[in-house]
């Protein structure tokens, strides 16, 4: 969902533009779960399998997606890009305490998601999600994405997995 960075197209072979889902123009505000519910939705009766890589900050703006997913019984498959902050916000923070000339220190102050940490695995099962993880070992990540998308081709409903990422990454 939302924008490609060069990661992704490094990953994955994009090549129309019913491959991904575009930019909501909000960056951040909670447009890639419901946007990706919608393509899930579209996609229902095919052999089309929809993938959310799914940014943390992003969920926590509109985590009843979760359940709609659930209760619709969408074939979903959501990766959580867990990197434990509300990325676009410490992104302008810093640059807004740089050109004021302030310290950096104070930055991540409420935009970190730590203390406590969420558990997505856990948010996503209190709404009816499979949810698997928190997956920390990158060597588990293609097992683990494999095994989910089995169950989201085969048993046509939603699974989360939330993959743990480098701080700000």
């Amino acid at each position: 969902n939302g924008h490609l960075g060069p990661w992704v197209r490094a990953l994955w072979d994009i090549t129309a533009e019913s491959q991904y889902l575009g930019r909501s123009g909000g960056h951040g505000l909670g447009y890639g779960l419901p946007a990706s519910l919608g393509a899930a939705l579209a996609a229902r009766d095919s052999d089309t399998l929809v993938v959310d890589i799914q940014a943390d900050g992003d969920l926590m703006y509109t985590p009843s997606a979760l359940w709609t997913a659930a209760h619709h019984r969408l074939p979903l498959l959501v990766v959580m890009h867990n990197n434990r902050t509300y990325g676009k916000d410490e992104q302008h923070q810093t640059e807004v305490a740089a050109l004021r000339r302030r310290s950096p220190d104070a930055v991540p102050i409420g935009i970190r998601l730590e203390s406590p940490a969420i558990d997505f695995a856990a948010l996503a099962r209190a709404q009816g999600v499979e949810g698997i993880g928190p997956v920390h070992d990158p060597d588990e990540v293609t097992r683990v994405v494999a095994e989910a998308a089995k169950v989201v081709r085969t048993e046509r409903r939603p699974v989360l997995v939330d993959v743990i990422c480098g701080q700000g990454g």
